[in-house]
This record gives structure tokens, sequence and C-alpha cells, in this order.
């Protein structure tokens, strides 16, 4: 990838969901420099998918959630689920609920807004 389609590519899948083409790119990358803010990317990628996996299960096997954090071993993702409280019980990892709900959610009604407002001024601009 040339130096000035490596950030449109790495936009586009962003944009598509496609964190594995992201992690993929990382091996890709036009110059050594762009390592640093990759890694910080897929550091918050991986925080995104933590995200939802607790939402979505009550738990995942070990080997899974290597997989879906991509990580290579699983070394760093026991270290990953001890930064995150969550609890290994052999090869299962459990997640913790709370009933608070993640505080740093934005409510419904003030993300709407703003994407309104937003399209409102795309369309003038347009």
């Amino acid at each position: 990838m040339s130096t000035s389609t490596h950030p449109i590519a790495l936009e586009q899948y962003l944009m598509e969901g496609s964190y594995n083409k992201v992690f993929l790119a990382r091996f890709n990358v036009p110059a050594e420099s762009y390592l640093f803010f990759i890694d910080i990317l897929l550091d918050t990628i991986r925080e995104q998918i933590a995200s939802c996996m607790t939402a979505s299960y009550k738990s995942v096997t070990l080997s899974e959630a290597t997989k879906l954090l991509f990580y290579d071993n699983q070394t760093k993702t026991k270290d990953f689920a001890e930064r995150h409280s969550w609890v290994l019980e052999g090869k299962l990892l459990r997640f913790r609920k709370t009933d608070k709900g993640d505080e740093r959610c934005v409510p419904i009604e003030t993300v709407t807004q703003h994407m309104l407002e937003y399209a409102k001024e795309l369309e003038m601009i347009v």
C-alpha cells in the first residue's frame, strides 16, 4: 500500500467494521512511523470488541476471546481479561455484569440529535 492510500484503506475498513483487515494492515504499513498510530488504533478496536463481548455474552472460551481480540497468544488475552476484571474459570472467561450500565455511554437522544444536526449541516454544504 502506498503512503497516501493506507489511511484511506484503514478508514474504509473501519467503516465496514472489517476489523480483521485493520489488524492485517498493521503488517503492511508504508512507513515504520505508522506503527505507533496503528497500535493505538488496534488497542481502541480491542476495547470496542471487549465492550460488545461483555454486552452480548455471559462468557466465552479463552481461545475464542483470543481470536475475537486478535491476539496471537492466550497470555495476552489473560492480561487483557485481568485489566477488565473478567473471571477466568478453567478455559472459560466470565464477564462481570453491572446494573448501572456503561457510564461512558452517551444517551441515545444526544447521539440522535447530533447525527441529525450533522446531517443538516452536511446537506447545506452539498
